[in-house]
């Protein structure tokens, strides 16, 4: 593989990123001008109807699909012998960034369901987490401490946005 497509394998892995960026911005509310701004964090609570599970499921299915993809396309950089050493390093880098993201939003979500909530998915975004949760009622400041305590001890981002979803 010669320099050009190696450029054009790396656009394409950008342009998967952004997709993927410009989908959570679409699929998340803004921030509530109401919302305590403290510690430098902030929690924005929207309630929507998850028809069944649907939103979580889908939203799973679609950041899978994503980041398989990317993947992908960093193995096939990083397998590329004829790729500049600098660029299959790059990759090589930005694939340990996308397994450890992952990772830490699996986690997160495990330990979140783990503390009684039905059903969550988490999205890190550099330093924003977005979380939603599964919850017919809205959160109660205890929960939401709860929350944002998890994420921090779990990821060390201190800005969370969180959704309920009914």
């Amino acid at each position: 593989m010669n320099r050009k497509q190696s450029v054009i394998i790396v656009g394409l892995l950008a342009l998967v990123a952004f997709t993927g960026y410009l989908a959570i911005q679409l699929n998340s509310p803004i921030y509530d001008a109401n919302a305590p701004l403290d510690d430098k964090s902030a929690v924005t609570m929207k309630e929507t109807k998850a028809s069944g599970g649907g939103f979580f499921v889908e939203q799973r299915l679609t950041r899978d699909r994503s980041k398989a993809t990317a993947y992908q396309t960093l193995q096939n950089l990083i397998d590329d012998e004829n790729a500049p050493k600098e660029e299959r390093e790059k990759a090589s880098d930005q694939y340990r960034t996308l397994a450890l993201t992952s990772e830490r939003e699996v986690d997160l979500e495990s330990k979140l369901k783990g503390k009684g909530f039905e059903d969550v998915i988490c999205f890190i975004d550099g330093n924003k987490v977005k979380v939603f949760i599964k919850s017919s009622k809205e959160l109660n400041e205890s929960q939401i401490k709860l929350i944002k305590d998890e994420v921090l001890s779990s990821t060390k981002i201190k800005d969370v946005e969180i959704t309920v979803k009914k």
